[in-house]
């Protein structure tokens, strides 16, 4: 099934309106709509998908800095980690077969169903051990009651989220979400915070993808403008609705996808 390249603008807008929302960069989606539907190779788009998230995450930050939701002490602990180990992963799947990249690929997007689907499962477990430090999230319905962070919970999730990013193509907001979360981060402050970490994870591994040459222009293009549409329109509809409702609907929704990817590209 291939589809004309002028809807893949469209599927961008939608995919990064939600990506935004639930403070993922996207790559769940780009991934396998550029591989089931424009018949992209799987190293091909997830160097591709990086390389949008920079658009769609960077658009989705400057929108959440804009409401001050952005923890910037937790996000450069998340950074470094992920940057060194999205690097890493970008350079070790030349190694690896297409098939086994789409394995890997399946399993993260069933592990991300699961956390969308059944909030309670604790899949990215709190890490209390170490030194540790203290924020104090303000802003709008916020308590501003201090969290205490230990050091070596964020290094830790980070280099998790860098790591699957740079193989798969999907976000570390997989990780990065939900380990701010379960350390008592507020809901919109973890998704705006994991947004900016997102940004120069995908930065260093997309500039791997590229040396490598797994990277689309046509794509790159055409999904990243669409990214930037949605991205803003998420940002923007935040605030107003219930990111809770619409997890459990594209957890569904990721499911199917992980099947389609079985059945398309496993048993053929």
């Amino acid at each position: 099934m291939v589809f004309d390249d002028s809807i893949a603008f469209f599927i961008a807008v939608g995919i990064s309106l939600i990506a935004s929302i639930i403070g993922m960069g996207g790559g769940f989606l780009y991934v396998p709509t550029l591989t089931l539907l424009f018949g992209l190779d799987q190293s091909m788009a997830v160097g591709t998908s990086l390389m949008v998230m920079i658009f769609s995450s960077g658009t989705a930050t400057l929108g959440y800095w804009r409401q001050k939701k952005i923890l910037i002490t937790l996000a450069a602990y998340l950074i470094v980690p992920a940057m060194i180990f999205s690097t890493l992963g970008s350079l070790i799947i030349q190694y690896f077969d297409a098939r086994i990249l789409v394995i890997l690929f399946i399993l993260v997007l069933i592990l991300t169903s699961l956390q969308m689907i059944v909030p309670s499962l604790c899949l990215v477990p709190a890490i209390t051990c170490g030194p540790s430090f203290e924020v104090n999230p303000s802003g709008p319905g916020e308590y501003g009651k201090p969290i205490r962070i230990p050091y070596i919970h964020l290094v830790v999730w980070g280099a998790m989220g860098g790591l699957v990013s740079g193989i798969t193509g999907t976000s570390g907001g997989i990780f990065f979400v939900p380990a701010l979360i379960v350390i008592g981060v507020p809901v919109h402050f973890a998704v705006a915070t994991s947004l900016l970490a997102i940004i120069p994870t995908s930065i260093a591994g997309a500039s791997t993808q590229a040396a490598l040459g797994n990277i689309s222009p046509t794509y790159v293009m055409l999904y990243g403008a669409g990214a930037v549409v949605g991205a803003y329109a998420g940002a923007f509809l935040s605030p107003r609705i219930h990111a809770d409702h619409i997890k459990k609907v594209f957890g569904i929704l990721l499911i199917g996808i992980a099947l389609l990817m079985i059945q398309q590209k496993i048993l053929v």
